[in-house]
C-alpha cells in the first residue's frame, strides 16, 4: 500500500520546473553564469546545453554583455550595463562557506525508476552541487536502483551522473550534513534527531496538513519555483528557490519557425484527467473544434520525445490551467514557439514564474466565448473577461502577433540551465550558513 501511495504521489513530481533565480537580492537574475576561482563551475558537465541557448538569445539581442534582470513583481525587464556588474553582484566566497559549515555532506534523494520531471529535477540538483563541491555531494537512494538499468537510462542525457558519489541508505549522514528530499516523502524524524538538516524540495503542491507536519518534525523547505515558495503554508525567501531546467534533449535544435503551424491545440498532460470536470476551460474548446472543424485538440499523454517535439513544431496553442508547479510541457512547447493559454491561478499568478501577458490570461468563470473586446491602442487587444475559447481563437487567427507576446517567457526559460542552478545552490548554501550562524 505504501508503495502505491508513493507511486501516486510521484506522479505530482513531473510538475517540476525551472524559472529564474534570485541571489537574495530584490531581483531575479537571469543568466547562465560561469564563475571562476573558488566558485568555479565545471562547465564541461554542461557541454551542448548553453551553446544553443546563447545562440537563440543572441538572435534576440540578449548577450552576455547585456544580461537581463527582472524585479520581484516580474513587471519590469531591464539590462545590467555589463557582465562585470552582474558578476560582482552575485560573487560569493563559496570555499569559505563550505569551510565554515565544517565540510558537510549534501545528499540529494533520487527516484531513478520514474522517468518524469521530478526525478529528473533531483538528478539536476545533484549535478548542480557536484559541479562545485564534488567531494561533498552524494546521490542517495533506498530503492536499490543507483547501479541499475534505470541509472543507465538517465545517463544518456546526464553522463556526468556517473561521477557523482553514491550513498546507500542514510547511516552515513551525521550532525551538520544536509539531506534534500522531494515533497512526496515524509520528514524523517531519525535524521532530525541526529542533527541532520533536512530540506523538503517542493516540486509540487502538498496539502497544508502535510506542510504543518513537515514543520512540526523540524524539516525545512526549498522550492522549485516562486509560487510554491510562498503558498500552501510555505513561506521562504528567494534564496531557497532552486529552479531545475528543461532537459537538454527537449531544447529545439533550431530557432522555431512557423512553416508547419496548423490550428492544433495541445492540452497539458496534467489537464487530461481534468478534461471531464474542467468544463469552463478544456471541454468548451474541444466542443468548438468538433463543431466547427476549424481546429484539432490533442492531449499530451503517451508520446515519445520525438513525437512531442514534432507536435511542438506544428501546434499554435497549448492549454495548461491552474499549474501547481512550473509544468514541463507548456515550457517545452513555448521554447518551440507555441503560445500558452493559462489562467491567473496558482503558478500562473506569479509573474516571476509565468510572465504571461495579463490580457491573455483566461478567466475560468467565463464559458460563453463572447466577451467584450476593448481596443486600447491600435494592435493592442484586451478582453474584459476572456475565455479559453476566445484566447485560443485569437491566437490561431493572429498567430505571429500572439507568438511575439510570449518572447519574454521563452527568453526566461532559455536562460535557466545547469550553470544557473549551480549558482542557486551556492546562494542557498551561503544563506543556510548565515541562518545557522544567527541561531548559534
Amino acid at each position: 500500500t505504501s508503495y502505491i501511495v508513493l507511486l501516486l504521489s510521484l506522479k505530482q513530481m513531473h510538475r517540476s520546473c525551472l524559472l529564474l533565480a534570485s541571489a537574495g537580492f530584490f531581483v531575479v537574475v537571469v543568466f547562465a553564469l560561469t564563475l571562476t576561482g573558488s566558485g568555479h563551475v565545471n562547465t564541461s558537465l554542461f557541454t551542448g546545453y548553453t551553446t544553443f541557448s546563447s545562440a537563440i538569445l543572441a538572435n534576440d539581442a540578449v548577450t552576455t554583455a547585456n544580461p537581463i534582470i527582472i524585479n520581484a513583481s516580474g513587471r519590469h525587464v531591464r539590462k545590467l550595463t555589463s557582465y562585470d556588474q552582474f558578476h560582482k553582484l552575485l560573487t560569493v566566497d563559496y570555499k569559505t562557506v563550505i569551510e565554515k559549515l565544517n565540510d558537510p555532506k549534501v545528499a540529494v534523494q533520487q527516484h531513478l525508476r520514474f522517468v518524469t520531471g521530478g526525478p529528473e529535477a533531483l538528478i539536476q540538483l545533484a549535478l548542480a552541487f557536484h559541479s562545485w563541491i564534488p567531494d561533498n555531494t552524494y546521490m542517495v537512494s533506498d530503492e536499490g536502483s543507483l547501479e541499475s538499468i534505470y541509472t543507465s537510462k538517465w545517463l544518456e542525457n546526464y553522463p556526468a551522473l556517473a561521477e557523482v558519489q553514491k550513498m546507500h541508505g542514510l547511516d552515513g549522514l551525521v550532525a551538520g550534513d544536509i539531506h534534500i528530499i522531494p515533497e512526496v516523502q515524509e520528514c524523517p524524524d531519525d535524521l532530525i534527531s541526529r542533527g541532520v538538516h533536512v530540506y523538503i524540495w517542493m516540486l509540487g503542491a502538498r496539502d497544508k496538513q502535510a506542510i504543518e507536519d513537515f514543520k512540526r518534525k523540524g524539516c525545512k523547505f526549498l522550492s522549485h519555483n516562486f509560487w510554491l515558495s510562498h503558498n500552501i503554508g510555505v513561506d521562504i525567501g528567494q534564496q531557497f528557490v532552486l529552479r531545475p531546467y528543461i532537459s537538454p534533449n527537449k531544447i529545439p535544435k533550431y530557432l522555431p519557425n512557423n512553416d508547419r503551424r496548423e490550428n492544433l491545440i495541445l492540452v497539458n498532460g496534467d489537464d487530461v484527467v481534468m478534461a471531464n470536470v474542467n468544463d469552463d476551460t478544456i471541454r468548451p474548446v474541444m466542443a468548438h473544434c468538433e463543431n466547427t472543424g476549424d481546429c484539432e485538440v490533442i492531449f499530451l499523454k503517451g508520446f515519445t520525445r520525438e513525437e512531442l517535439m514534432d507536435l511542438y513544431q506544428r501546434a499554435k496553442v497549448i492549454i495548461a490551467m491552474c499549474m501547481r508547479g512550473c509544468e514541463r510541457a507548456p515550457i517545452e512547447a513555448a521554447l518551440s514557439g507555441v503560445a500558452l493559454v493559462t489562467n491567473n491561478c496558482q503558478t500562473g499568478s506569479d509573474k516571476r514564474d509565468m510572465p504571461v501577458p495579463e490580457h491573455l490570461l483566461v478567466n475560468t468563470n467565463n464559458t460563453s466565448g463572447q466577451p467584450v473586446e476593448l481596443f486600447t491602442t491600435p494592435g493592442a487587444v484586451k478582453w474584459d473577461q476572456p475565455s479559453s475559447i476566445t484566447v485560443s481563437k485569437w491566437i490561431m487567427e493572429n498567430f505571429e502577433t500572439a507568438q511575439a507576446e510570449f518572447n519574454e517567457l521563452r527568453k526566461l526559460y532559455l536562460l535557466i540551465g545547469p550553470e544557473s542552478l549551480a549558482h542557486e545552490t551556492k546562494v542557498f548554501m551561503e544563506t543556510h550558513h548565515t541562518k545557522l550562524a544567527v541561531v548559534s
